[in-house]
């Protein structure tokens, strides 16, 4: 079936999460993504624990994409990417600021090769700034950016900011350079010109942060105005056996809440006794009744066998080179029309070179035998 972007071609030359990330979205929903890497590989290939000489890592991230090689350090290699260019949508990059302009990639020079060309970098700290040039990975971000700070502190280390666990600091930035490349393919359709997008990780977790406004306006942060304001249990709670999650603002949820444990007036320790009383399963069964929102806390077992994570098909069996069927994340997005998934696996080195080049750029076999041998591919 037709995927949304069955008609984009992206070109990506990324490497470890934010960038991987991106491109994987985009060939969910049904872009044609070439997964450019040296003939070496790229550094995620290598991220442990390898399994039967396969990452996790990079099983989970370039699903649905074609593997190519390409060593762009060689001129003639630089030559075939640009012949690329002019039959592609997209090219999505995140290299160290400067460093496409000095292999001769840069965007004045691909959009002179094609200027329908939408060109995206994503960096640490963008294109522009005193720290353009500085180099980043997700904790990085989340430490310049301020996120560590508001995500509490270390139990054994009073005063430690925590790191956000799964690299929030390279999920956030590429949800949005994949919303920056949509609203370019969408702008291009009345304007015949791509563009090019600066994303950086730093840029990206400060836009989410409701914390700012709430600091320069009142001199807290958002989690302060929740605890201070909000009159209610919000936050984990202990059961017999396990955590739940429950959020009961004052109003219409908060009284059905207090109809629940039979109390006229809220108190919190009341409420927490409330909860260590029972099992888990009995405190969601009685707030979900209720209808007052709670879930369980569940460990990454739990959550791949729960039923409405199944039902709604958010992990999937994918057929891996080398490992075998193993389960990954689902695609997230609900098309009616143009349904995405994510259910193909990663290419191997090089896997679709003769492909690309021979029906894309019209090489022959020979023309592969000798960029092989020339280490151009």
């Amino acid at each position: 079936m037709r995927g949304a972007l069955s008609s984009v071609r992206v070109l990506d030359l990324t490497h470890a999460m934010a960038g991987p990330m991106c491109t994987m979205f985009l060939a969910g929903m049904g872009a044609e993504v070439l997964k450019i890497e040296p003939p070496w590989g790229e550094m995620t290939r290598f991220f442990p624990p390898l399994v039967k000489g396969v990452s996790p890592f990079f099983a989970y991230l370039d699903r649905c994409k074609k593997g190519i090689t390409l060593n762009l350090k060689k001129e003639e290699a630089v030559k075939i990417f640009k012949e690329l260019v002019k039959r592609s949508d997209v090219v999505v990059e995140n290299f160290s600021a400067g460093v496409m302009d000095r292999l001769g990639l840069g965007y004045d020079v691909l959009s002179g090769v094609n200027p329908r060309i939408v060109f995206v970098s994503i960096t640490g700290f963008g294109q522009t700034g005193p720290y353009s040039t500085r180099l980043s990975f997700d904790p990085i971000a989340q430490a310049v950016s301020g996120f560590m700070t508001l995500t509490g502190q270390e139990t054994d280390s009073p005063g430690c900011p925590v790191q956000v666990a799964e690299a929030i600091g390279d999920s956030v930035p590429a949800m949005q350079a994949v919303i920056g490349i949509l609203a370019a393919l969408y702008n291009r359709q009345f304007t015949g010109r791509g563009q090019r997008i600066d994303l950086a990780q730093v840029d990206s977790l400060v836009s989410i942060f409701p914390s700012i406004a709430f600091w320069t306006m009142a001199g807290i942060t958002f989690r302060d105005a929740l605890n201070k304001f909000q009159v209610g249990p919000s936050g984990l709670f202990q059961a017999k056996d396990g955590y739940v999650a429950v959020t009961a603002p004052e109003g219409d949820i908060q009284d059905r809440l207090l109809k629940v444990m039979g109390e006229k007036s809220f108190e919190m320790p009341k409420f927490k006794e409330w909860v260590q009383s029972r099992g888990v399963d009995e405190v969601v069964k009685l707030l979900v009744e209720a209808r007052i929102p709670v879930g369980q806390v569940l460990d990454l077992s739990r959550v791949i066998s729960d039923p409405h994570v199944q039902a709604r098909e958010m992990v999937v069996e994918v057929d891996c080179p080398g490992v075998g069927k193993v389960k990954m994340p689902g695609f997230s997005i609900r098309f009616s029309e143009t349904p995405g998934a994510l259910n193909e696996p990663h290419p191997t080195l090089g896997q679709h070179n003769e492909e690309v080049f021979t029906k894309l750029l019209g090489y022959n076999k020979g023309d592969l035998a000798r960029l092989k041998q020339e280490q151009v591919i």
